[in-house]
């Protein structure tokens, strides 16, 4: 494989330059169809172009309809969920490849937990996280909702909504409406974007003050920030998915539920505690050998090396 590697964002034009000038043993392109007759770059030296689906939406996998496979070298997914979305799609799609994603587990760790007295352990405000877009794949309703519910069960919480940059003006004026209506104004900080860096910290502050990360999505092809969160130390509250019952171990710190249960949310919240050490080691190893940097590399090796032998 080529030395040379990297991240493109871009306008098409930019992007077609920089194919034409790498010379690349190969480009994956992550859903964005439009790029895929550029990637493969001049008609005299073509390069093997993959597709690398993530989105799981009806609405976003619509686009492969107008995929023409026969002129990829092959198709990447996140995780088994993803390959049997796609494969229904694409029944004639025999080079699909599980390439799970990368996580950090040096940047996401958690940081050590500060002693409280009785009093303060009295009065400590639980600490609830959701991450995503404000719509109705993310079920951000739901989110404000429990927020109320947990508020009701454990006295002071607070809620760190991140995501939603993108929201138009109606949505978020909605998101406030609603916030107001179940009187929790007070107790949600929406920070529409937030740097990477910044997140550990707000998922570390989540597990110490006993609180937890909250998925409410309908769907989801890997659960990223999830996973992140869980590196952290801070638990999970999520959405029965099939796909988190495949890419999270068995663990104390992962609770699966009907999400459109309040009975089953507030169970799981009223088992909610400081995590234990140990149980968070252990399953910040499992994740980091599934999908740390090496696991990240053999599967790409073998996503490319075996559909390019295809």
């Amino acid at each position: 494989m080529t030395e040379r590697q990297g991240i493109h964002f871009g306008s098409p034009a930019k992007f077609r330059r920089l194919v034409r000038a790498g010379r690349f043993d190969a480009v994956v392109i992550i859903d964005t169809p439009e790029l895929l007759d550029l990637a493969a770059g001049l008609v005299f030296h073509r390069v093997p172009v993959f597709l690398d689906i993530h989105t799981t939406t009806s609405a976003g996998l619509a686009y492969l309809r107008d995929v023409d496979i026969s002129k990829l070298s092959g198709i990447m997914v996140p995780t088994v969920y993803s390959s049997n979305l796609v494969r229904a799609r694409l029944p004639k799609a025999d080079r699909v490849s599980v390439v799970p994603n990368i996580i950090d587990s040096d940047l996401f760790a958690p940081r050590p937990i500060t002693d409280t007295s009785e009093e303060q352990e009295k009065d400590l405000t639980r600490e609830f996280v959701w991450v995503g877009k404000l719509d109705q794949h993310k079920n951000w309703r739901l989110a404000l909702i429990y927020t109320a519910l947990f508020k009701q069960l454990l006295g002071n919480v607070r809620l760190t909504l991140i995501g939603g940059y993108t929201a138009p003006e109606k949505q978020a004026r909605a998101f406030f409406d609603l916030a107001c209506e179940l009187g929790v104004s007070s107790d949600v900080d929406w920070l529409d974007r937030v740097e990477n860096r910044m997140l550990p910290a707000i998922y570390c502050r989540s597990a110490e003050s006993g609180g937890a990360m909250l998925v409410t999505s309908r769907d989801e092809s890997f659960g990223m920030a999830a996973a992140e969160a869980l590196l952290c130390g801070c638990p999970l509250i999520a959405n029965d998915l099939p796909v988190f019952r495949e890419v999270f171990p068995d663990s104390p710190l992962v609770q699966l539920l009907d999400i459109w249960r309040p009975e089953e949310v507030a169970a799981a919240a009223g088992r909610l505690s400081r995590p234990d050490t140990a149980q968070v080691e252990e399953l910040r190893n499992e994740l980091a050998a599934r999908y740390g940097p090496q696991a990240f590399l053999v599967s790409m090796e073998k996503a490319l090396g075996g559909m390019n032998a295809a």
